[in-house]
C-alpha cells in the first residue's frame, strides 16, 4: 500500500530531495533502458507535470464525499431523481453557470454513454459507496460497432457520417469539459471481443479529452485502448491527474497526447485475452514533441492479472501519430515480473524502433522485477 500524500509541498517536493537518504539501487542506465540521475529526475516532478501550460495544483484529489452536498442525485433504482448519470449532467449544464455541481451516484450498474461537454460547468460525479466497483458505469462499443450515418455516436464525439462508431467514440465516459472530477466510480468497456469481423482492436472504457481533470479511487477496465487521454487538437495540451486509482488493459491501454500524471495507482497488464506469452504494450503516449511532458507514473505498482507472464510485456512505445515523440517518466514504482527486463521500451506505431531519438522515456528509482534491478 502506498501512502498518499495530499499537502502541496509534498506534492512539490517528491521528485527529490526526500529520496536522496535512499539507498541507490543497482540499475545501471543503458540505450535500451534509460535512467535518471537525481538531478535529471528533478525536472520530471509531479508538480511540474501538472503546472504545464499553467498553474495547477491538483495533490489535494477530489476531496472527501462527506463534504459534498448534491445538487442532482442519481439512482438506477429509481429512488433519486435521475435513473441515469447523463440525465443529470444534461440537467447540470442546462443550469449553467460557474459553479461547481455536485452529482452523486447511488451504488449499482450504469449502462449508458456518457459525454460531459465542453459547454459543462465544473462537475463532480461521485459514487455514495466507498468501493469504486460497486458503482459500474459500463457500455460496450468498439471500433467497429454498426452505427448509421448521419448521427454521432454521442454528443462529445463528430462521427456522424461513419457507418461504424471507431476508436475515438468508441468510450463509455467521454469528458470534453474543463474541471471535471470523479471519485468512487468504475468507468468500463463491455464490449465482447471478436463480436464482428476484422480488427476488433479498440474499446475505450475513459475518454479525457477536457483540461484539468482529476480522478480520485476510479477503476477504468478494458482491454485494448481502456484510456485516453488528449484533446480534439494535437495543438492542446491537457492535463488529467489519476489519484489511488486502478488502470486495466492489454494493449496500448494508456494512450493520447495529453500529460497526464498517475500517483499511487495500481496499473494492471490483464493477459486473459492474448495469453501469457504476448508481448504487448502498456503505455502508447503520442506527446507532441513540442511537450516536454506527457506521461508521468510515480509512487505506484504495475502489475499483472490472467496468468504469469515472465518478461515479455513492454512498458510502452511511441503512438507516433501527427509527428508524435512519445514521452514517459517511471519512478518509484513497483514493477512486475510481466515486463521486460533489458528492454521494455518497444518500435512505435509506425514501425521505428526505439531510441532517444523516436521516443523520450526514461525511469528513476523503480523496483520490482520487472524493473530490472
Amino acid at each position: 500500500m502506498h501512502t498518499i500524500f495530499t499537502r502541496s509541498s509534498v506534492f512539490a517536493a517528491i521528485a527529490v530531495s526526500a529520496l536522496l537518504s535512499l539507498p541507490a539501487l543497482a540499475v545501471s542506465s543503458t540505450t535500451a533502458r534509460p535512467q535518471l540521475t537525481s538531478s535529471q529526475a528533478a525536472s520530471y516532478t509531479l508538480a511540474k507535470y501538472m503546472s504545464n501550460g499553467g498553474g495547477w495544483d491538483p495533490s489535494s484529489g477530489v476531496g472527501a464525499i462527506s463534504g459534498f452536498t448534491a445538487n442532482y442525485k442519481v439512482a438506477a433504482d429509481g429512488t433519486a431523481t435521475y435513473k441515469t448519470i447523463q440525465a443529470a449532467i444534461t440537467a447540470a449544464v442546462k443550469a449553467g453557470g460557474t459553479t461547481r455541481k455536485y452529482i452523486s451516484v447511488k451504488a449499482g450498474s450504469y449502462k449508458e454513454v456518457v459525454c460531459v461537454p465542453a459547454s459543462a460547468p465544473p462537475i463532480t460525479l461521485y459514487g455514495l459507496d466507498a468501493s469504486a466497483g460497486n458503482t459500474v458505469i459500463y457500455y460496450g462499443n468498439s471500433n467497429l460497432t454498426p452505427k448509421s450515418a448521419g448521427s454521432a455516436t454521442h454528443a462529445c464525439t463528430s462521427n456522424s457520417s461513419a457507418t461504424t462508431v471507431g476508436t475515438s467514440s468508441s468510450a463509455t465516459f467521454n469528458v470534453a469539459a474543463t474541471d471535471f472530477r470523479a471519485r468512487n466510480l468504475t468507468f468500463k468497456n463491455s464490449y465482447t471481443e471478436g463480436s464482428y469481423s476484422g480488427s476488433n482492436q479498440a474499446a475505450i472504457a475513459l475518454s479525457v479529452r477536457g483540461d484539468k481533470a482529476i480522478f480520485e479511487n476510479v477503476q477504468v477496465i478494458g482491454n485494448q485502448d481502456t484510456l485516453y487521454i488528449g484533446s480534439y487538437s494535437y495543438s492542446t495540451t491537457n492535463r488529467a491527474f489519476f489519484k489511488a486509482s486502478f488502470i486495466q488493459g492489454d494493449t496500448d491501454f494508456i494512450f493520447g497526447h495529453g500529460t497526464a500524471a498517475f500517483y499511487g495507482c495500481t496499473i494492471q497488464y490483464n493477459a486473459t485475452r492474448l495469453g501469457s506469452s504476448a508481448a504487448s504494450y502498456i503505455f502508447a503516449p503520442s506527446t507532441q514533441s513540442s511537450n516536454s511532458y506527457g506521461f508521468l507514473v510515480v509512487s505506484s505498482t504495475l502489475n499483472y492479472a490472467g496468468g504469469a507472464p515472465n518478461n515479455v510485456v513492454y512498458l510502452g512505445r511511441n503512438w507516433a501519430e501527427s509527428g508524435a515523440k512519445a514521452q514517459l517518466v517511471i519512478r518509484e514504482t513497483a514493477i512486475g515480473a510481466h515486463v521486460r527486463k533489458t528492454a521494455p521500451w518497444g518500435p512505435g506505431t509506425n514501425g521505428a524502433a526505439y531510441s532517444s531519438s523516436t521516443a523520450r522515456f526514461s525511469e528513476y528509482l523503480n523496483t520490482g522485477t520487472g524493473s530490472g534491478n
